[in-house]
């Protein structure tokens, strides 16, 4: 499926720079939500951005209005926009929907993938694996783990041959990294998620699609689980960020 929120191709220069500009607005705000930075229920005063970021306010206007659609931002009547809340019912939820989606594109990604998708989730892999995992979200290694981690989720289902399950796959991915960001400080329940990996990526390869859902739904709710329980130590999702100001 094609972004239709993505602004199409104009010859005009001016135009163009000001689409551009909202593009690096988008990754900003992007990062930072995600990230914890721009914590939940957090008002974003489009003056407060425009210096912040050193871009036109248009420019964050329109950006603030395409991360409503994502479900990163919502905008209040009469009151302008904030980042959008969390909680333990939304968790829950996210997760289970994203268990189901990205389920049926793995499936379908099983049955279709050739020899060359196989060598992009074994390159994936192979890539994580060589990353530690990050108890801060800040740093370049934590910025690179995060980056490797999202590759290999997406290598699993690079082949399902729908643009629709991709996207929405996505979307859900930010949307479960925003609640993961938010509690990677803290960490409650020993895990070894490395194996969890290498266990789903040779269930792919050996193409054995029953197992490897039953791997992808255990992997994810480990994260929820694990997530719910610094939610327990810390009082409540969404009472506070845990970035760094």
């Amino acid at each position: 499926m094609k972004n239709t929120s993505r602004p199409k191709r104009n010859l005009d220069a001016t135009v163009a720079g000001a689409r551009t500009q909202t593009s690096v607005a988008v990754e900003k705000l992007r990062a930072e939500i995600i990230s914890g930075h721009l914590p939940p229920n957090e008002k974003l005063r489009v003056q407060f951005l425009t210096q912040r970021y050193g871009l036109a306010a248009s420019s964050i206007r329109e950006a603030l209005s395409r991360l409503v659609t994502d479900g990163l931002v919502e905008v209040e009547d009469q009151r302008g926009f904030r980042v959008s809340p969390v909680s333990r019912d939304d968790l829950e939820d996210l997760t289970e929907t994203r268990v189901g989606i990205e389920s049926m594109a793995l499936t379908r990604a099983i049955e279709y993938g050739d020899v060359a998708w196989e060598s992009d989730v074994i390159g994936a892999y192979h890539r994580l694996s060589r990353c530690e995992e990050p108890t801060a979200p800040i740093t370049p290694d934590a910025q690179h783990w995060a980056a490797c981690h999202r590759d290999f989720h997406r290598s699993l289902i690079a082949a399902c041959r729908s643009e629709w399950l991709l996207y929405f796959c996505d979307v859900l991915y930010e949307q479960s990294d925003r609640y993961r960001m938010l509690t990677i400080y803290l960490h409650t329940h020993p895990r070894n998620a490395p194996k969890e990996h290498e266990d789903l990526m040779n269930a792919v390869i050996r193409r054995d699609a029953p197992l490897a859902c039953a791997l992808l739904r255990a992997h994810f709710w480990e994260t929820t689980r694990q997530i719910l329980g610094v939610d327990e130590a810390i009082g409540g999702l969404g009472q506070k960020s845990l970035a760094p100001a």
